[in-house]
C-alpha cells in the first residue's frame, strides 16, 4: 500500500500483525495488460524483472514490471531479445508477430502453457454450446444487417429513394425475425435473405457501366465483385490478427464451421464489419470514378475478372484511410480512433 494509506494506521494498537488487515485498506492487484509495440526499429528486452522498450535512438518508450504483462504484440520491424524469448516461453506469455499493417505472421508459444490450454478448452466448449452460439449468431447478424442498411441509405438518400426504401423494408423484416430463430442455421438463412436485398440495392447505386448484378465469387464476374473479394481478404487478415492478439484460436468458429485451414472465428468476426469498411469504400470509389472497369483484367484460361495492380493500390489506399477514420456505435459506449480498434475490442468480447 502507499504511504498515505499506511499512515492511517498510526495510533492503532500493536497486535500479532501490524498494520492490521482491514478490508477498506486493501489495494486491489492491477490486471495484467497486453503490450502493443508498433514503433518501427524499436527493441524490447527484459532487465531486472521489468519489460523495457527502447526506440532505435535509445529513448525509453516503456518500462513495466513483467508481472503485469499478459501478452506482447509486435507490429513490423521490432527487435525481440533472447531474454524476452526465454522469459515468455518460461512463463507461458504469448509473443505475437504481425506485419507493419497488422497481418498475422506467427507467434511464440510456450511448450506447456496452462492459460493457453484453458482458453482453448473454453473456446471449444463455447463453440459446442447451442444457446451461446445462437445468441452470438443473432447479435452478429443483426448488427451486420443494420450496417448494410446504413450503407444503402447513405448512398441512396438521393438516388432511387423509393426503390431503396422497399429493399430496406425487406432487410428490416429479416432483423425482426431474428429473435424467433431457433438455430444458427436459421439465423444464417435470414442473413442470406437480407444480403440478396442488400446487393440488389447496391446494384442500383453503382454506375451502370460497372456491370454489377449481385454478389459473385470464385470467380468474381466484374470489377466490383473483384474489389469486394480483395477487400474482404485484407479485412480477414485484420480479424485474424485481432483474434490472435486476444489470445484466441482463429480456427474455432461459431457461425462458420471448422473446415480445412479456414480461420472460421475470423470469418465470424468480420461479418458485421464488412459493410462499413469494405463495401462503403468500394461503392464510394466507383461512384466518384476512382475505380472503373479499366481496373479489371482477365487471365488466360480463367473466366473471372481480377483487379489490376493500379486497382489494388487505389482500393488499398482508400481502405487505409477508412481504417483511420474515427467511428462510434460499433460497440455500446465505445468510440475508437479507428475501426481496427473496434475489431480488436469485439475479438476480446468473444472470450
Amino acid at each position: 500500500m502507499s504511504f498515505e494509506d499506511g499512515f492511517c494506521f498510526l495510533g492503532e494498537d500493536f497486535g500479532p500483525r501490524y498494520p492490521p488487515v482491514l478490508a477498506e485498506h486493501r489495494i486491489a492487484e492491477p490486471d495484467r495488460r497486453v503490450v502493443y509495440i508498433a514503433l518501427q526499429g524499436s527493441r524490447v528486452f527484459v532487465s531486472k524483472g521489468r519489460l523495457l522498450v527502447e526506440s532505435r535512438d535509445d529513448e525509453k518508450i516503456l518500462d513495466a514490471p513483467i508481472s503485469l504483462v499478459a501478452r506482447v504484440v509486435c507490429f513490423g520491424s521490432i527487435g525481440v531479445s533472447a531474454g524476452v524469448r526465454a522469459w515468455a516461453l518460461s512463463r507461458g506469455i504469448d509473443v505475437v508477430f504481425l506485419s507493419r499493417r497488422g497481418s498475422y505472421q506467427g507467434q511464440l508459444l510456450a511448450g506447456s502453457s496452462s492459460t493457453r490450454v484453458a482458453r482453448l478448452r473454453a473456446q471449444i466448449e463455447v463453440s459446442g454450446d447451442r444457446d451461446r452460439v445462437l445468441g452470438f449468431a443473432r447479435e452478429v447478424v443483426d448488427t451486420k444487417i443494420r450496417h448494410q442498411i446504413t450503407v444503402v441509405q447513405w448512398f441512396g438518400r438521393r438516388d432511387r429513394a423509393d426503390d431503396i426504401a422497399e429493399l430496406v423494408g425487406r432487410m428490416r423484416a429479416m432483423t425482426s425475425l431474428l429473435p424467433d430463430s431457433e438455430t444458427a442455421e436459421e439465423v444464417m438463412g435470414l442473413e442470406g435473405a437480407a444480403a440478396r436485398s442488400y446487393f440488389e440495392a447496391l446494384g442500383m447505386l453503382l454506375p451502370a457501366d460497372m456491370g454489377f448484378d449481385g454478389r459473385s465469387r470464385r470467380p468474381p464476374t466484374d470489377v466490383v465483385n473483384a474489389a469486394l473479394g480483395y477487400g474482404y481478404a485484407v479485412l480477414l487478415g485484420e480479424c485474424v490478427s485481432a483474434i490472435v492478439a486476444a489470445g484466441l484460436d482463429p480456427a474455432f468458429g461459431l457461425l462458420h464451421t471448422e473446415s480445412g485451414q479456414r480461420p472460421s472465428l475470423a470469418l465470424d468476426l468480420m461479418e458485421e464489419f464488412r459493410p462499413l469498411i469494405v463495401d462503403e469504400v468500394v461503392v464510394a470509389l466507383t461512384r466518384r470514378g476512382a475505380l472503373t472497369v479499366d481496373h479489371g483484367q482477365r487471365r488466360e484460361s480463367d473466366p473471372g475478372v481480377w483487379l489490376t495492380k493500379a486497382g489494388k493500390n487505389i482500393l488499398t489506399d482508400a481502405y487505409e484511410r477508412r481504417m483511420l477514420q474515427i467511428t462510434s456505435g460499433a460497440l455500446p459506449g465505445f468510440r475508437a480512433a479507428c475501426v481496427a480498434t473496434c475489431i480488436g475490442r469485439r475479438s476480446g468480447l468473444l472470450r
